[in-house]
């Protein structure tokens, strides 16, 4: 229901944005550019380039400088494009695919046999390409040692960190980002290509494209050619290198990133045949239940935001401090490129396309051919077919803790330390509440809704202006906590990280909470101010856990060893830690 709900306020958004345009499209877009500068110099985006393109012309192309204190740029300045460097892995690997020399449905095991991490899974299928390329192989998800460093250490050890650890969930349950799995992917391209990964893009992407300005940033003595990084206020900072390269390591420029852009939809067969092209933008996960609305196509998030521009497919990426987003509308024959030095760099990026690009389609009269648009129906079940008191219980996901009890005939929630009633607000969605004199005054800010779903009890939540998202699994399976690990609760200190690269998450504690023991920590203030994510444990025995939840951040081990020293230490996502004296 709320799904029709946000699509229905789309539609009243999309109005509201085109009820006063212009006939007349130069007219409209000096309109635009105005407005657009103005956002950005709001947010303080200090250096940006954007672009809306075809595949023969430029539609529109502009940058940006929000402060006389650094230097100007232009479009021949160079970005860090983050994790829209993923897009060229997937190229890479579709290139190989194309050329029969891999199966993207076969095991990545029989193209990279050291690949060895270990299925805690026994019912789960094989670890194939295609369900790496779209984060569905239940692999985990990030590393926190080394991330960001002036000398990042070699991606090819991350294949020995994986092996070194066990799978998330079982291959094809949900879908979980995975930057892991695309430095394995790295790893694929080479030992299929017999190339290097650097070399293999170099020579099949940059070069066929003339792609003459985008690289690799593989230290930091390259940032001298790049435009400078700053932080949230404006500041002139250092931006490391990243050490899952495939994942988000290139280097580019406005005017590249157009020629790449232009491969998905020019048709004219320079990196890949048409053909294979409509093979990454089908729709990945449609039987994926626990995915409930999200779509993925190939590397792809796949969107259908107005008919006059059909299919989107796009990809953000994001450094520490630069940020990226790239917009495929193959159907309109339109994309779009946005590349900025700062965090709130690309927080207006959705103008490019669902203003800009949406009025442009509808001016010159673009036709959109009909074309198969699946869209990934949420099993909703009406309220009054459920038995409420079912869902009662604790649920979990990663980086937050919360409970459903029964009081008063209504399900009573705690969710981030706030108590509310939740009751029904329609057949299928339910709004929070507060008792009032033995009223209940609803809050119409969040819809909530209670599903069982591919055998799981699923909380979930959805903004006026966003989809449906996950919020809490529910624990089947809580038991007394364990002596060895009740004695193992305080505060802990990373003992394994150089002092030259960033210290991604610090203040770490395990507690006690709700009957779980929780690893506590916070992120760096450059990333997240929040007060901290909570990640309750599930303890496998005396030594290890994995963290709960669905998604990316979830089913991560902790393993408890003892050191050379002989002091109890833990892991987790490649740091080690010592309880603090």
């Amino acid at each position: 229901m709320k799904k029709y709900l946000y699509s229905f306020a789309c539609i009243l958004f999309v109005a509201a944005c085109t009820a006063q345009q212009p006939t007349d499209w130069n007219s409209y877009k000096l309109e635009f550019n105005e407005l657009f500068l103005q956002d950005l110099k709001e947010n303080n985006v200090s250096n940006s380039a954007f672009a809306v393109f075809n595949n023969d012309s430029v539609i529109y192309l502009g940058s940006n400088l929000a402060s006389e204190t650094v230097e100007r740029v232009g479009l021949e300045t160079k970005y860090l494009i983050g994790s829209v460097t993923k897009v060229f892995t997937a190229i890479a690997v579709m290139q190989l695919y194309e050329k029969h020399k891999l199966d993207i449905d076969a095991p990545v095991s029989q193209y990279i046999p050291d690949f060895s991490i270990k299925q805690r899974f026994p019912e789960s299928k094989p670890i194939t390409i295609r369900e790496v390329l779209t984060h569905h192989a239940g692999l985990p998800s990030d590393i926190f040692l080394h991330k960001f460093s002036s000398n990042s250490p070699d991606y090819h050890e991350l294949l020995n960190y994986l092996n070194q650890h066990t799978t998330c969930f079982p291959v094809g349950k949900i879908k979980s980002y995975s930057n892991l799995g695309y430095a394995l992917l790295g790893i694929l391209v080479e030992r299929v290509s017999g190339k290097t990964y650097t070399d293999y893009v170099r020579q099949n992407i940059f070069l066929p494209l003339k792609m003459t300005n985008s690289g690799f940033y593989t230290n930091a003595s390259l940032q001298k050619g790049l435009t400078k990084a700053h932080d949230k206020e404006g500041k002139v900072v250092s931006e490391l290198p990243i050490y899952d390269l495939p994942a988000g390591g290139i280097y580019s420029t406005v005017i590249d990133m157009m020629k790449f852009g232009r491969s998905f939809i020019d048709k004219k067969s320079i990196l890949l045949s048409p053909h294979t092209v409509e093979i990454m933008f089908q729709l990945q996960n449609k039987d994926v239940m626990l995915d409930l609305d999200d779509r993925s196509a190939i590397c792809f998030d796949f969107k259908n935001k107005t008919p006059e521009l059909g299919r989107i497919f796009e990809h953000g990426g994001a450094m520490v401090y630069h940020r990226a987003q790239l917009y495929i509308a193959p159907d309109a024959g339109l994309a779009a490129v946005m590349l900025s030095d700062a965090p709130q760099g690309t927080k207006s990026s959705w103008k490019l396309n669902e203003e800009l690009m949406l009025n442009y389609a509808k001016l010159n009269k673009i036709k959109i051919d009909a074309k198969p648009n699946q869209e990934k129906p949420i099993p909703f079940t009406t309220i009054q077919s459920k038995n409420l008191k079912f869902f009662v219980g604790d649920y979990c996901m990663p980086g937050m803790i919360c409970n459903l009890s029964w009081q008063h005939e209504n399900l009573a929630a705690k969710i981030q330390d706030n108590d509310f009633y939740i009751v029904s607000e329609d057949n299928h969605s339910f709004v929070g509440a507060k008792r009032i004199l033995g009223f209940m005054a609803k809050s119409k800010k969040v819809w909530l809704f209670l599903e069982q779903i591919d055998g799981e009890n699923i909380l979930m939540q959805s903004m006026d202006w966003g989809d449906i998202t996950i919020i809490g699994q529910q624990v089947k399976d809580k038991k007394p906590i364990p002596v060895d690990w009740k004695r193992r609760i305080g505060k802990y200190q990373i003992i394994n990280q150089p002092r030259n690269e960033l210290k991604m998450i610090d203040g770490f504690e395990l507690i006690e909470k709700n009957g779980f023991i929780v690893l506590k920590y916070k992120y760096n203030a450059v990333f997240d101010n929040s007060k901290g994510v909570e990640m309750a444990l599930k303890i496998a025995n005396n030594n290890e856990a994995y963290t709960r939840g669905l998604g990316a951040g979830g089913g991560e081990s902790v393993q408890f060893n003892k050191s050379a020293k002989g002091h109890e230490t833990f892991l987790y996502c490649g740091l080690e830690l010592q309880k603090a004296e």
